[in-house]
């Protein structure tokens, strides 16, 4: 949650919120990181795809491997 969002919340909002997210099992919570890590790749092939029409879905995720990995691990796990 951005801090301006956070900072607008009532505290009785603040912890209820909080009471909520803290009654999620850790299945849930760990479902809830993986969609929203598969919303952000979907976004940034989304952006990828608009920048370079007609790019190939392996461009693609090359491209999306390149901006999120550091390069020294792409090198050792790809060998880019």
């Amino acid at each position: 949650m951005r801090d301006l969002e956070w900072e607008r919340m009532s505290p009785e909002m603040r912890d209820k919120y909080l009471e909520i997210i803290r009654s999620f099992s850790l299945a849930k919570k760990l479902q809830i990181t993986l969609d929203f890590c598969d919303l952000v790749r979907d976004m940034m092939a989304a952006g990828i795809r608009a920048e370079h029409p007609g790019i190939s879905e392996e461009e693609v995720r090359r491209e999306i491997i390149m901006r999120t990995l550091p390069p020294d691990l792409v090198h050792k796990v790809y060998g880019w």
